[in-house]
C-alpha cells in the first residue's frame, strides 16, 4: 500500500497551524480575479456615465485652452489641475479599490493567511527542474480548463449580442446618443454577466483547492499517534508525573497526621484524620484519609505522635466516601464528630488533669 493510501486520517489542528506557518494554504488566483473583476465591473456600471460626463468636460476644457490666443503659465496650470481632476483622480481612486479588492480577497480565500517566511528570497524555487516533473499533468489540466471557460465565454458573448442584435442593426438609423446607449446597455450587459461567470467559476475553483489541499494535509494513523505524543507527552511520562504529584500529595497529607485532634479508624479498612480548633475553625476540618495500606500508615504514625484513634466504623466509612482532605465535613456528620471530639477532649483533660 502506497503512503498516499495509508494518509486515511483528518490533518490535525497542529498540522494545519504548522502548514499555515510555513505559507501553506488553500487559495485561488481565478477566485481572486473574479471578485476583482467584478468589483471592476460594479464600479464601472455606477460610474459610467458621471465619469463620461467628466470625460466631455476635459476633453471641451482642453480645446478651450488650446484655442486661447493667449497662453501663459497660470493658463497651463489651471487647465492641468482641471484635467487631473477629472480624469486622474477618479482612475487613482478606482486603482486604490481595485488593489484593496485583491488583497481582501486574497485574505477572504486564505483565511487571513500570512506567512512572513515566504518574504524571504528561496534560490530552489529558481531550480527548473522542479517545474518540469509537474508540467505536463498541470497543462493537461489547465488547458482543459481554459477550454471549458472559453467556450463558457463564447456561449455568454453571443447570447448578450443575439439580445442586443436587432438594436445594433438600427444603429446607423438612430441619433447618435441613442445609438450610444444601446451599445452601452449592450456592454453593460455582457459584463456583468462575464463577472458573474467568473466569480461563479472562481468560487468553484476555490472549493476545489479546498478540498485537494484538505486531501494533501491528511495524515497516518501513526502519523497522528507520534504528533498526540509530542503534543501530550508520552503515556511513560504522564504516569510518572501522576505517581510523583500523589506522591508529593501523600507526603503533605501524612506531614499533617501529627497535628490532628483524633482519628476516625474503621479497625482494618479505612482510617480519618479529623483536626478542630474552636476559635480558629468553623467545623471540624479532615487533613489526611487512607485506604488499606495507607489507612495502616496513618494509624502508625498517630500512634508515634500519640494522636487519639478512635474506633467508629461507621463514621468512618461515612466519612471516607463524602469528605475530601482539606475540606470542612458535611453538616449532615457534624453530631457525630463532634460526639467523637467531645469523647477525645474530655479524655484529654482527664489525663492532663
Amino acid at each position: 500500500m502506497s503512503e498516499r493510501d495509508q494518509k486515511t486520517e483528518s490533518a490535525t489542528p497542529q498540522r494545519l497551524k504548522k502548514a499555515r506557518e510555513d505559507g501553506k494554504y488553500p487559495t485561488s488566483k481565478e477566485f481572486v480575479s473574479g471578485v476583482q473583476f467584478s468589483v471592476f465591473v460594479a464600479m464601472l456600471v455606477w460610474t459610467a456615465e458621471a465619469w463620461s460626463s467628466s470625460l466631455l468636460r476635459g476633453i471641451r476644457s482642453m480645446l478651450r485652452t488650446a484655442f486661447v490666443s493667449e497662453f501663459s503659465g497660470t493658463s497651463f496650470s489651471r487647465s492641468t489641475i482641471e484635467v487631473a481632476s477629472v480624469w486622474l483622480l477618479p482612475l487613482s481612486l478606482a486603482g486604490v479599490a481595485m488593489i484593496t479588492t485583491a488583497v481582501l480577497a486574497q485574505m477572504g480565500a486564505t483565511g487571513f493567511g500570512l506567512a512572513p517566511s515566504n518574504l524571504a528570497p528561496d534560490f530552489t524555487r529558481l531550480n527548473p527542474m522542479s517545474k518540469l516533473k509537474g508540467m505536463p499533468g498541470r497543462n493537461v489540466r489547465s488547458l482543459v480548463e481554459a477550454l471549458v471557460f472559453f467556450v463558457l465565454i463564447l456561449y455568454v458573448g453571443w447570447k448578450v449580442f443575439a439580445q442586443y442584435s436587432p438594436e445594433f442593426l438600427s444603429l446607423p438609423y438612430r441619433p447618435l446618443g441613442d445609438s450610444l446607449h444601446s451599445v452601452g446597455a449592450a456592454f453593460s450587459t455582457l459584463f456583468q454577466s462575464a463577472a458573474l461567470l467568473i466569480l461563479v467559476w472562481g468560487t468553484i475553483d476555490l472549493f476545489r483547492q479546498r478540498q485537494r489541499y484538505s486531501n494533501q494535509m491528511k495524515m497516518t494513523k501513526q502519523e497522528v499517534k507520534l504528533e498526540y505524543k509530542q503534543s501530550e507527552g508520552s503515556p511513560e511520562i504522564k504516569m510518572r508525573i501522576r505517581r510523583l504529584r500523589h506522591e508529593i500529595l501523600r507526603r503533605r497529607m501524612m506531614s499533617e497526621v501529627p497535628k490532628a485532634s483524633a482519628i476516625v479508624v474503621n479497625p482494618t479498612h479505612y482510617a480519618v484524620a479529623l483536626r478542630y480548633e474552636h476559635l480558629a475553625m468553623g467545623a471540624p476540618k479532615v487533613v489526611a484519609m487512607g485506604k488499606n495500606f495507607m489507612a495502616l500508615r496513618i494509624r502508625e504514625m498517630a500512634r508515634e505522635h500519640e494522636v487519639p484513634i478512635i474506633e467508629n466504623p461507621p463514621l468512618a466509612q461515612a466519612l471516607y466516601r463524602n469528605c475530601e482532605v482539606g475540606q470542612e465535613i458535611p453538616a449532615n456528620l457534624y453530631q457525630a464528630v463532634a460526639e467523637v471530639l467531645a469523647y477525645v477532649f474530655k479524655i484529654l483533660n482527664r489525663h492532663a488533669n
